[in-house]
């Protein structure tokens, strides 16, 4: 599997960047981050899930990609991930959030999958939200993980953002985000490579 970690922080590049890797039919893991942005849900009614005038006010792009799901809010506290494997029937949402699962709770955050939203949380706020789509023998299974945020923005941008936490003041010991990221490649890594 291919590891790459992405910083480009522009959104619209981003999710163009996904699809694009989609197309090349090789199995890789990407790790990256968006400036602050709304991703909306390739089917979620916009108006009704996100605030468009304190976006507009605030400068807040508002991006759909191309999976399903709800709008989520990103900024440079929330890291992003994207798996792209060769498609066939165990690869579900619930395999790839079990992968980030085992390393949330390897780092001390007791996460859990709810199968009603495809959200993983710690005790009972959403920290990472989640969504995939099949692409040319493909599937790309994206999620965010709030690691630091501005969680202050979301219930301001997002009209249904629900309680929402961070890893970051749950964790045992002090970590950077960009320690954080560190081991999730290292991690990804050693999980598939090794």
């Amino acid at each position: 599997m291919l590891i790459i970690e992405n910083t480009c922080r522009n959104p619209a590049d981003n999710l163009t960047l996904e699809k694009n890797l989609c197309s090349l039919g090789c199995e890789i893991f990407m790790i990256w981050q968006n400036a602050s942005s709304v991703i909306a849900g390739r089917f979620t009614d916009i108006e009704s899930n996100v605030n468009l005038e304190y976006a507009h006010a605030n400068n807040i792009p508002v991006v759909r990609r191309h999976s399903g799901g709800g709008a989520v809010y990103h900024d440079l506290g929330n890291v992003n991930y994207t798996f792209i494997m060769k498609d066939n029937k165990r690869l579900t949402l619930e395999y790839f959030s079990r992968i980030i699962i085992n390393i949330l709770n390897d780092i001390g955050i007791n996460a859990a999958l709810e199968f009603t939203r495809n959200d993983i949380k710690a005790d009972g706020r959403k920290i990472s939200g989640n969504a995939q789509y099949h692409h040319e023998g493909m599937i790309l299974h994206h999620g965010t993980l709030l690691f630091d945020s501005d969680l202050s923005v979301i219930p301001e941008v997002l009209k249904h953002s629900g309680e929402v936490a961070n890893i970051k003041p749950l964790l045992k010991y002090d970590m950077t985000i960009q320690e954080f990221m560190q081991t999730l490649r290292r991690r990804i890594h050693d999980s598939f490579q090794g």
